[in-house]
């Protein structure tokens, strides 16, 4: 395990950046018209500015360009990012058609493939190749369809104040733990950066002054998904271990599986799988009778829990691994069917 300044210093750099520049970043959402205003599904009274994502990126934009790594692996991601954040906060200011946010997406993601984040293998249960199942050209449309996933999962679940950046956040931390323990030093450094301007958002986020909150907006949800995505690849499924491609999808198992049932939801009831509703985790929590802000930090119990788990996974056999994912799996499962989150809505 290395242990440098920087796995402090650049997190807490891009951390002051961001909450710094949002003012910034909020006058200048004003300006351009990247608002969010009360009506429809949207449950707050006032115009609230969009685009606190862009502030998330310049934080940890600006703390990675004195990380000093100039590797065609990062460097790709750094493009792709800015791809994601630039097609978002467009979106924020003039609502892009859905073709128009996936060309961004699928421009972005083939950025960083052509860079050479990969998904070159999977876990194969320990028989054979050491308990790995190499992917061949297989790789390459797994990777892009893991990319895609993730960054559309973090904007589905940008439904309440604080909740995409504060899960995000967590997960990144855990994937940058993750990262360490298994000597990836890079995408370590690059996990707690993304970390740290995740949270710095939030108390912007959070505040209850018309005055002072903003919303991360498609910006935001697009950078945080799509750069957990690709740090997922760097940070671990390159790991040659057989269970590398099962502790990403554990630190992410609550986007994921909000989005996946939410997908097969809607296709059940014969409608689009990016028509909203309000049938999301959060919302099943909200009419349980909790307030925003204890639904909020619900779900960051949840995500907490299943990060330690995916830490502690990572220092343990493969077998046990495995039957601790399965057990994991089937909670939530369980969880997930008695909160109705499979429930068919025809109307």
């Amino acid at each position: 395990m290395i242990i440098t300044p920087k796995l402090f210093i650049l997190p807490l750099m891009a951390a002051l950046i961001t909450f710094i520049t949002m003012p910034i970043i909020r006058r200048l959402s004003q300006k351009v018209g990247a608002v969010a205003t009360p009506g429809g599904r949207r449950i707050h009274k006032n115009i609230i500015p969009l685009g606190g994502g862009v502030a998330i990126f310049l934080g940890f934009l600006i703390a990675a360009l004195f990380f000093n790594r100039a590797t065609p692996e990062i460097i790709g991601y750094l493009i792709g990012a800015t791809i994601i954040t630039g097609v978002g906060f467009i979106d924020d200011i003039i609502e892009l058609p859905p073709i128009a946010k996936f060309f961004g997406q699928i421009i972005a993601a083939l950025v960083v493939i052509a860079a050479g984040v990969r998904i070159e293998f999977v876990g194969n249960l320990g028989h054979g190749n050491d308990g790995l199942y190499y992917l061949g050209f297989l790789s390459l449309p797994f990777t892009f369809f893991w990319i895609i996933g993730i960054t559309n999962a973090i904007n589905f679940l940008d439904g309440i104040d604080g909740l995409a950046g504060g899960v995000s956040g967590i997960a990144a931390w855990t994937l940058g733990a993750v990262a360490l323990l298994t000597g990836r030093y890079d995408a370590a450094v690059l996990c707690f950066m993304l970390g740290a301007a995740a949270f710095a958002f939030l108390p912007h986020n959070f505040s209850d002054h018309p005055k002072r909150k903003i919303f991360m907006g498609d910006s935001g949800s697009g950078f945080l998904g799509f750069s957990l995505a690709v740090l997922s690849i760097m940070g671990m499924v390159k790991v040659a271990a057989a269970f590398s491609m099962l502790v990403p999808i554990l630190i992410l198992a609550v986007p994921i599986f909000d989005t996946g049932f939410a997908i097969i939801r809607r296709l059940l009831a014969g409608k689009s799988p990016f028509e909203a509703d309000r049938m999301h985790l959060h919302h099943r929590i909200l009419e349980k009778g909790f307030s925003h802000k204890q639904t909020a930090f619900t779900i960051y119990g949840i995500s907490i829990v299943l990060g330690i788990i995916a830490i502690l996974s990572v220092k343990i056999e493969t077998t046990a691994s495995i039957i601790i994912f399965s057990i994991v799996a089937l909670a939530l499962l369980i969880c997930s069917w008695r909160l109705g989150l499979i429930k068919i809505n025809r109307k």
